[in-house]
């Protein structure tokens, strides 16, 4: 297929910085892992000398996927073996099998569906989550579908409602959903998703152009992208008294909001030399200045009087995820002092980039720009990481006759899952089945949106 990502633009360039990030199979740095998806599973490393490892990325086996071909139902290319169906349209009702006989559930699917996540329930169903990105002030929200253990849809139902532009946001570990508005006065809002209830707000997070959050629960810490061209990277870190002691759960009610700076580049600095961000590089964190009002607004008043505005500048931030790396690849990375724990990935649209900070050691690196493949990326967007360790990347092109979803192997090229053949829309959601068997996406402005379940074969996870 044409459209394909090519491996070959860019390699050499990346060869002249240190070599290829993607090299498990020609180096003993990177083991063969079990603890991630089994043998399929490999180590990456961002080093090729020995003795001297960066980060340590593990790969899944979505890598191993071959070319696509179109599902006529859909209008969507996926890999041979697989399978995907609609589960939900917007501006209809929601329908389940019903014993047989197609059943309405009474409930519309939301417009323009964006982020989402997945949820176990104790019978052996799930539940997705969906962000509605409907910019009309109070139209917004978020609603669920339940699917039952044989993977029927049983329910549908909101779990927010009266918000405006909820485009990304987070799954916490205690199970519930943060849902992001995406305005220069945009709130988090915590919601329930196991049955129809109402968002709780969390203005402690801070307001500007929310796009997604990820949970660090061990150090009390959240992180937060913002989708602005002079955006920041955020994080929050939860008060002492914000914590519950029994469960870990963090409140979001209290704690400090900060921005981090890429050493070399603080406060407002750029980071635009592609070869310097091929390193890991220490971060240090700042107090944001006027943490109640829309970060926006303080920006633009600081620059007007000729004042210093804090953290680096990272142009639209989007997708973001945090990743408990598996036991066995706890390397400590060159200009860390203990092994990696943690990475939060996340990407910045404006620029095509994606990036990884290491938690632990507070180093982050560049590990995809669009010299990494062909065609490029138009604006990369969602990001989430299976339960294998593939880090998949979704796309946003609305003028665009395509979309895909990507899998990213840090460093070297990108492979196509997903190819969407919907004119002017773009792809949201991606989230994985707890199980990592199924992958829910959304086409949003395919009609008022259409929600997709894509189903992966299981000789392709378990080998």
């Amino acid at each position: 297929m044409s459209d394909v990502v090519s491996p070959i633009r860019g390699l050499s360039r990346r060869n002249l910085l240190r070599n290829a990030f993607y090299l498990s199979t020609a180096t003993a740095a990177a083991p063969l892992l079990s603890a991630c998806g089994g043998t399929k599973s490999r180590a990456v490393t961002s080093n090729s000398t020995p003795g001297a490892p960066e980060l340590f990325i593990p790969q899944g086996p979505l890598a191993n996927i071959g070319e696509l071909s179109l599902d006529p139902l859909t209008q969507i290319r996926i890999p041979e073996g697989f399978s995907v169906r609609a589960v939900a349209r917007s501006g209809l009702p929601v329908v389940t099998p019903g014993g047989g006989s197609p059943i309405t559930l009474g409930f519309n699917w939301h417009v323009f569906p964006d982020g989402g996540a997945t949820y176990a329930l104790a019978d052996g169903g799930w539940v997705y989550t969906s962000n509605s990105e409907v910019p009309a002030v109070a139209a917004g929200g978020c609603s669920a579908i339940k699917f039952n253990a044989a993977g029927e849809v049983v329910d549908a139902y909101p779990i927010l409602t009266g918000t405006t532009q909820n485009c990304a946001g987070g799954k916490t570990p205690w199970q519930t959903w943060v849902s992001c508005e995406e305005t220069d006065s945009g709130v988090c809002w915590e919601c329930d998703p196991f049955a129809e209830s109402q968002g709780v707000a969390k203005p402690s997070l801070g307001l500007f152009a929310h796009e997604a959050i990820a949970v660090d629960q061990d150090k009390g810490v959240i992180y937060l992208t913002e989708d602005n061209s002079s955006g920041r990277f955020y994080r929050w870190v939860a008060d002492a008294n914000d914590i519950d002691p029994n469960t870990g759960r963090i409140a979001m009610e209290a704690g400090t909001l900060q921005v981090m700076n890429l050493v070399g580049f603080e406060n407002g600095g750029y980071p635009e030399a592609d070869a310097q961000l091929r390193e890991l590089r220490a971060v240090t964190w700042v107090d944001v200045i006027r943490p109640s009002e829309p970060q926006s607004t303080v920006r633009d008043e600081l620059a007007a009087a000729a004042q210093s505005v804090p953290g680096t500048r990272f142009n639209g931030g989007e997708g973001l995820w945090y990743y408990s790396l598996p036991a066995g690849i706890n390397h400590t990375p060159r200009g860390g002092s203990v092994p990696t724990r943690g990475i939060v990935f996340f990407t910045c649209k404006g620029d095509n980039r994606v990036w990884a900070l290491d938690v632990e050691n507070q180093l982050a690196e560049l590990i995809f720009d669009n010299e990494q493949i062909e065609p490029d990326f138009k604006d990369v967007d969602n990001l989430t990481v299976s339960p294998w360790g593939d880090v998949v990347v979704a796309e946003d092109p609305p003028s665009e006759h395509y979309s895909r979803i990507m899998v990213l192997l840090p460093n070297a090229t990108c492979v196509v899952l997903v190819q969407c053949e919907h004119p002017g829309s773009e792809i949201c959601g991606p989230a994985f089945s707890p199980d990592g068997r199924k992958l829910y996406f959304s086409s949003q402005r395919r009609g008022l949106g259409e929600t997709y379940e894509l189903t992966i074969p299981d000789s392709l996870i378990f080998g």
